[in-house]
């Protein structure tokens, strides 16, 4: 019935959006590759959860229980080369600089992703995979949990394996379905990394794999009110996997009624958003996080996540008094300790000496709401040059 219920909902959203003028996204009628050789660079921003999810309706191919929604962080990307050879005898994932072994669990999610897009291109043949997470304001490598680097992995490696797949057909590069289904399968919410802005992620338990779709919220009539909001990033590090909180979430008893709730939230959610209401959205960003972490606590007795550190709940409580001062600061935090702190533009430098006052030692990012997932030129591009030293790394060994 829960299922039925949820599809349900899942379907009066899709015509909400219609009703609103959004056109849906629909899958190529016929995915076979037109090559099966050939590379690319790319590149994607992590996410940030807004209404988030936890609890994956189907393992293999994670789609989720629920629909969510998030928004790409510009603070930081993922900058990543694919190439897909024939000489190739089996895969290769190169991570900031290390070649990742094939038992570690970074490396089964990449190989879990390639195994789908080979299965819907009906190709077979093996690839190589550089990637290196960015922190943009000074090119060092991104630490802390909860940034939202797996969405933005998927969503790069998803668009670098069309264009070379596709032979940059524009009917398939640009198509948003297509991106979204190559890319769920390293993370489920590289589905809203790839649509960019503020995205949503449609998807229900009953949902057919090839079904669930991602699209971008936010309009250009709105664009001056996107540019004005920022993020400001506070990364902590944590060893936390989030496949755990996903097997937590559910045994919840507070589960079911987080997902009964989201229809209603994401309506309300994309109301605020069209109306330009930062405050409205800031409230039920900040109340959505406490959900999710209410939930992930109290999974059962014996299996319960507590993501939060000291920081963390320190930069909440300041998060707070810095609305009774006035100003529009609302926290977000996914599955980790990291905090977002999203705001007006105006604020951000009271809000940057409060959190100094209250630890120097915080490392902090500002960021704002970034675009989609997109290729990029070899020769010319800034970001791809990141991966150089790799490439000629890789060729020294081989050699």
């Amino acid at each position: 019935m829960l299922d039925e219920l949820l599809e349900n909902e899942a379907e009066e959203i899709t015509v909400f959006l219609k009703q609103k003028g959004i056109s849906l996204p629909n899958l190529p009628k016929d995915l076979k590759a037109i090559k099966d050789e050939g590379e690319a660079f790319s590149l994607a921003y992590p996410i940030q959860g807004l209404l988030k999810y936890h609890g994956l309706a189907n393992k293999e191919h994670r789609t989720a229980n629920f629909p969510s929604i998030s928004l790409n962080n510009d603070a930081f990307f993922t900058v990543t080369y694919v190439k897909f050879s024939k000489k190739y005898q089996k895969d290769r994932f190169i991570l900031n600089g290390i070649e990742i072994d094939s038992n570690n669990q970074k490396f089964y999610r990449v190989s879990h992703q390639f195994e789908f897009i080979r299965k819907y291109s009906k190709i077979d043949t093996r690839a190589l995979i550089i990637s290196r997470n960015i922190i943009k304001k000074n090119n060092e490598t991104v630490l802390g949990k909860g940034i939202g680097t797996s969405a933005s992995a998927g969503a790069a490696i998803a668009h670098a394996a069309i264009s070379i797949l596709y032979d940059n057909e524009v009917n398939y590069t640009s198509n948003l379905s297509l991106r979204a289904l190559f890319s769920r399968y390293l993370a489920g919410s590289a589905i809203r990394s790839c649509v960019g802005g503020i995205g949503l992620w449609i998807s229900h338990p009953n949902m057919e794999p090839k079904e669930s779709f991602g699209i971008r919220l936010d309009t250009k009539e709105i664009q001056t009110f996107i540019n004005d909001i920022d993020l400001i990033t506070i990364s902590i590090q944590s060893k936390i996997q989030t496949d755990k909180a996903h097997e937590i979430a559910p045994l919840s008893p507070f589960y079911n009624s987080w997902m009964k709730s989201r229809k209603n939230d994401i309506v309300n959610f994309y109301t605020a958003l069209i109306d330009e209401n930062f405050e409205k959205m800031g409230e039920m960003t900040e109340f959505d996080t406490l959900q999710l972490h209410a939930i992930t606590m109290t999974g059962s007795p014996d299996k319960n996540l507590i993501l939060w550190t000291p920081e963390t709940i320190s930069i909440m409580h300041l998060t707070r008094e810095l609305r009774k001062q006035g100003i529009p600061v609302y926290f977000s935090i996914d599955t980790g300790p990291s905090v977002v702190l999203l705001t007006r533009t105006k604020f951000t430098k009271r809000i940057l000496e409060n959190l100094s006052n209250l630890n120097e030692k915080f490392n902090i990012n500002i960021g704002k709401i970034g675009g989609p997932s997109k290729l990029l030129n070899q020769k010319t591009s800034s970001e791809a040059k990141f991966l150089m030293d790799d490439l000629i790394n890789l060729k020294m060994n081989v050699k």
